[in-house]
């Protein structure tokens, strides 16, 4: 075969086997007869199946010990659509006799609440129906609704929230519900003594996911095989404890990638001084690694404390930054406020070694809710813990995890912890820009809405009326906008609190566009 040959069969990619010739993808269907058709479908567009973890602090690992959560877990959920229709909330696994018995303690809410493993939320045209689910299932949540108009699905918003009074894991933690992911970050924790932190991988298909679990921490990224291959059974949990894959870390961010499936991936992270409870919440999934990363609901009360500059102090405030890749960061740190960016006495440019996490104090700052603005010369993943002190005469602390967010990108609803006081956290960090914010009720009544406007490079915090149980983002102008919501409530001890990132789910849609391809008789 002369060269000429050779680099006609090189292009056109046919390649002789044994007993014939395959035809490989880089020719084209007009190049063996064969006629391509496409056709052009109605779009459709379907509600999204939203999944909450369930009650997650029971799940422990065949041979291990399980934990009392002290109180029961409340799913408040939310259904808005433009046509009559229902959703329903549907929790799965085995029963659990303690967890049933602690549904008596439950957060205060005055959306109606159901008990059991099923609620059924039926919704009139242009209406909304809120409800509750205390469950006593250890597996997964699952939220769907019917498509009754595919050009206009029904809207759907819940959260998993659990309070606990006293006892070891006292304090308000509350994670967002949404559509399992491929991949997550999960940036928050330690594995310190007295500090317990636990993976929770749900999985609310029907096939079975395998995921691998890797840590990094402020030694690096850590050696971890028993992370490798995780099975997530079809509509089951799989707990991993952190502490074994990476033990004596006081600062750690977990990556959690699907090698098969879609899994919801959360950590509950608790921490005990002694015979003192120091605080709970759960770590929910960060945005993706970027160069640019965003951290509202950076809500201070203690800004002057002088203990503040110590990360691993009681009621401190930080932010933490941890590196995928081999490089080295050099990352800034700015907080964004009302008026722009604000100045702080640490400094706010440091370096972060490769697979390495580092976390920044903050203190010395007035009281209120910023936003931390992080820009890094390779791409990072963020978090930050908010501290809250005790109450005088008490020695219980508390802390809630608040995520990096990604920027809204459309209408949608957000569903708040019941029981709890809200205070939504925005940023413009380029452009300036406008939207609205309209809280209803927990009847699903409209109250009155907030028309926001913010000047480019600031932050904005409005609190939430105390008959909010939740809102809608809508009439988006001007620059990008991200958000969280922090939300708190107080006992005998003090404070408690938890942040929530503002991500409205979005609407599955399905290819408007179908190809018929004979090559080779395959379609």
């Amino acid at each position: 075969m002369n060269q000429r040959a050779r680099e006609v069969l090189s292009v056109t990619g046919v390649l002789t086997v044994a007993g014939g010739i395959a035809v490989g993808a880089a020719m084209l269907p007009e190049q063996i007869g064969v006629r391509t058709v496409s056709s052009t479908l109605p779009a459709v567009i379907s509600a999204p199946t939203l999944a909450c973890t369930g009650p997650e602090t029971l799940v422990v690992p065949d041979g291990g010990k399980a934990v009392s959560p002290g109180a029961g877990v409340l799913i408040s959920a939310l259904l808005a659509s433009g046509s009559n229709g229902e959703a329903t909330v549907k929790a799965g696994g085995d029963l659990s006799e303690t967890v049933r018995g602690l549904s008596k303690n439950l957060p205060v809410s005055d959306v109606p609440v159901h008990t059991g493993t099923e609620l059924e939320l039926p919704v009139k045209a242009g209406e909304r129906s809120l409800g509750g689910l205390s469950t006593w299932s250890l597996g997964p949540v699952v939220m769907s609704a019917s498509d009754d108009t595919p050009q206009s699905p029904p809207e759907l918003a819940a959260v998993q929230s659990t309070v606990t009074a006293r006892g070891d894991l006292r304090g308000l933690s509350a994670s967002r519900c949404d559509q399992p992911a491929a991949e997550s970050w999960l940036v928050g924790g330690g594995t310190v003594a007295g500090e317990r932190l636990r993976l929770v991988l749900s999985n609310p298909t029907s096939t079975a996911s395998v995921v691998d679990v890797s840590v990094l921490s402020e030694d690096g990224r850590a050696e971890a095989p028993s992370g490798t291959g995780v099975v997530v059974p079809a509509g089951g949990q799989s707990p991993v404890f952190v502490d074994a894959l990476a033990p004596g870390r006081q600062s750690v961010a977990v990556h959690v990638v699907a090698r098969s499936g879609r899994v919801l991936a959360r950590m509950h992270d608790s921490v005990l001084r002694g015979l003192v409870a120091g605080g709970v919440d759960v770590v929910s999934p960060a945005a993706d690694a970027s160069k640019h990363q965003l951290v509202p609901g950076i809500s201070l009360v203690n800004g002057y404390s002088k203990t503040a500059d110590d990360t691993t102090a009681p009621a401190s405030t930080s932010i933490r930054v941890a590196v995928p890749g081999s490089e080295e960061a050099v990352v800034r740190l700015r907080l964004l406020g009302s008026t722009g960016a604000v100045a702080m006495p640490a400094a706010g440019v440091v370096n972060v070694p490769g697979g390495g996490v580092v976390d920044i104090p903050v203190h010395g700052v007035a009281s209120g809710t910023y936003t931390a603005v992080i820009d890094s010369d390779v791409p990072v993943v963020a978090g930050a813990r908010i501290g809250r002190p005790s109450a005088p005469g008490h020695h219980a602390t508390e802390f809630g995890w608040a995520p990096a967010t990604k920027t809204l990108t459309g209408n949608g609803y957000t569903m708040l912890p019941p029981g709890t006081r809200s205070t939504l956290s925005l940023v413009a960090p380029g452009k300036a820009a406008s939207l609205t914010i309209t809280p209803y009720d927990a009847g699903g009544s409209r109250l009155d809405p907030i028309d926001v406007e913010m000047r480019a490079g600031t932050a904005a915090a409005f609190a939430l009326d105390e008959k909010t149980a939740a809102f809608y983002v809508s009439a988006f102008e001007g620059g990008p906008v991200a958000a969280s919501v922090v939300s708190t409530g107080s006992d005998d001890n003090g404070p408690v609190i938890t942040v929530l990132g503002v991500e409205p789910p979005r609407a599955d849609r399905a290819p408007s566009t179908a190809v018929s391809d004979a090559r080779l008789g395959l379609r």
